[in-house]
Parts: C-alpha cells; sequence; structure tokens
C-alpha cells in the first residue's frame, strides 16, 4: 500500500506548472480519481467483474458528492475572503453545510443501495473505510507538501 501512495506522491510532484489550465486539471481530476479507484478495488478485494461495474457508478457518485457541496466551497471561500464576513453570512453558509451533508448522505444511500446488487455488504464497508484511509493519505501528502514548500520559503529568507 505504500507503494502505491508513494507512486502517488511521485506522481503529484512530477507534475509541470502547466496543469494551471482548466483541461489539465479535469486530466489531473481524472488520473487522481483513476488511482482513488484502484485503491478503493484493491481494499475491497474487487474481481475484474465487479471492478468494471463499480467504476462508473463510483465515478457518478462523486460527480454527484462534487455538485452537492460546490455551493457550500463556494460561499465558504467568499466568507473566509471577506474580513467583514457577518453573522448572517455564517449563518447561511452553517444552513448550507447541513443542507450539503444531508444531499450528501441520500447520495450515499442511494450508491449504496446500487452496490448492494453486485457487492457484498463486506465490500461495502470496507469500501466507505478505504474512502477515509485514501482521504487521511491525501491530507498527510498535502501537509508534507505544504510543509517543505513552507519551510524552503523561511529557508530562502533566512539566506538573504
Amino acid at each position: 500500500m505504500k507503494k502505491y501512495f508513494l507512486l502517488f506522491l511521485l506522481m503529484i510532484l512530477s507534475i509541470p506548472a502547466t496543469f494551471a489550465q482548466d483541461k489539465d486539471r479535469a486530466k489531473m481530476r481524472e488520473e487522481l480519481q483513476q488511482f482513488k479507484i484502484d485503491f478503493l478495488s484493491k481494499e475491497m478485494e474487487l474481481s475484474e467483474k465487479q471492478k468494471t461495474e463499480f467504476t462508473p457508478l463510483y465515478k457518478e457518485y462523486e460527480k454527484e458528492c462534487r455538485q452537492s457541496g460546490a455551493d457550500v466551497w463556494k460561499l465558504e471561500r467568499e466568507i473566509k475572503n471577506n474580513k467583514n464576513a457577518s453573522e448572517a453570512d455564517y449563518k447561511k453558509l452553517s444552513e448550507l453545510q447541513q443542507k450539503s451533508r444531508e444531499k450528501h448522505n441520500e447520495i450515499t444511500k442511494k450508491f449504496d443501495e446500487k452496490l448492494e446488487t453486485f457487492l457484498s455488504a463486506k465490500q461495502i464497508y470496507n469500501m466507505h473505510q478505504a474512502e477515509e484511509k485514501f482521504m487521511e493519505k491525501m491530507k498527510e501528502m498535502r501537509k508534507k507538501h505544504h510543509d517543505r514548500k513552507h519551510n524552503g520559503e523561511k529557508q530562502r529568507h533566512r539566506d538573504l
């Protein structure tokens, strides 16, 4: 498993700066999504047939989840960038977050029901566990990258 994360980390770090363009971001998102699906499939111990059925469903699931959270992420960024955000702004964000969580739960329930037609309950459980594991690894990698970046900046300032 460490091999996969090291490979993924190497892949991310080797991405050139040209990925700032939208189509390149989409390609990177697609590659990340495929990496995640491969990781989940391994953790779930899917057969090739199951993986073939799982992949398009999971892609649709992630798309729906992304769409259900888009308004929250947008408002959250606006509020974080607004030093004068009001109590009403935060209340609106809180309500939107609650609705988004409810929508996410509905999407997950619908998705799990579809998965039950060709996966065991254990495989579905393992998928949810693997998603959390994947997200934790991503957070760790982001933090390491962030720390390296900022430690490098501090070193440059000392050298000046």
